[in-house]
């Protein structure tokens, strides 16, 4: 069994190059969510399944489970924002919607890829610290602290970037934990995560290829969103076979949004949250 399977519960995530070999992403992540960027434009594409990664044992099912968009989109520019992680940033805080509150600011001027990454990451990476800081005193303290150790493993956002600028359409990722980490990358690569209970699935799945995850020869916007949301959805589909409702990993509807020069747009179109 390889190593990465002993980190309970998270996802997998992977800057992959488009090659003939299996994908096998290192980082993990409790949702699906992908990335797949063209020269003019990105798809991106997620499930909406949110889950309390520490429910007391009073809590009723709607503090255990719920529906979250994990696509965070600007009002007016051509870009927009998938995040898998850490779901609240603190009480009432969704994640999502800080993050669309971190970009609502920029305008045409700013849109870059490194000023997007550092508006993101000097706050956010406060924002987890709160919470990663005391859950590392306390694992100090004792080390058996099974709260502060799921704190822990929690407490991180990979957030994939996508926008269009002069007609160039620029896709990247960012990872915040202890520390950060950015990188930019061209098509046909891609970026994906899945939980873990996955990775037999998409092993063996039709898109087991880096090739076949990205949909390395569709170049139309329209056919490329409709595979991205196929492979999120198959994964859905096994997840629902293995685990009953209250143990689900993902879980519908799933979002897939359009970045191009005209702006950001679902397709065919994203459900009411």
């Amino acid at each position: 069994m390889r190593r990465w399977r002993v980190l309970l519960g998270l996802a997998l995530f992977a800057i992959l190059a488009v090659e003939a070999g299996p994908v096998h992403p290192p980082l993990r992540t409790g949702t699906i969510v992908m990335g797949v960027p063209r020269d003019g434009f990105v798809v991106l594409g997620a499930d909406r399944l949110w889950s309390n990664a520490l429910p007391r044992s009073d809590d009723p099912p709607s503090e255990r489970q719920g529906r979250q968009v994990k696509i965070a989109v600007h009002d007016s520019l051509p870009l927009a924002i998938a995040a898998a992680g850490i779901a609240t940033l603190g009480s009432e805080q969704d994640t999502v919607e800080h993050i669309r509150a971190l970009i609502a600011p920029l305008d045409r001027s700013r849109l870059n890829f490194d000023t997007i990454v550092e508006v993101l990451r000097v706050d956010l990476q406060e924002k987890l610290e709160v919470i990663r800081g005391p859950a590392k005193r306390a694992l100090e303290k004792n080390p058996n602290d099974a709260v502060a150790r799921i704190r822990l493993r929690v407490a991180h956002l990979t957030l994939l970037i996508g926008y269009v600028a002069d007609g160039r359409a620029t896709f990247g990722t960012l990872e915040l934990g202890d520390g950060w980490k950015a990188k930019q990358e061209g098509p046909p690569r891609g970026a994906v995560a899945w939980p873990d209970a996955l990775d037999d699935f998409y092993a063996g799945s039709p898109y087991a290829s880096t090739s076949k995850m990205f949909g390395a020869a569709i170049q139309d916007p329209a056919k490329l969103a409709e595979h991205v949301r196929r492979v999120i959805e198959a994964g859905i589909r096994e997840d629902a076979r293995l685990y009953k409702a209250s143990d689900r990993h993902v879980d519908g509807p799933v979002d897939v949004v359009l970045i191009d020069a005209k702006g950001v747009r679902c397709l065919p179109s994203c459900s009411p949250p």
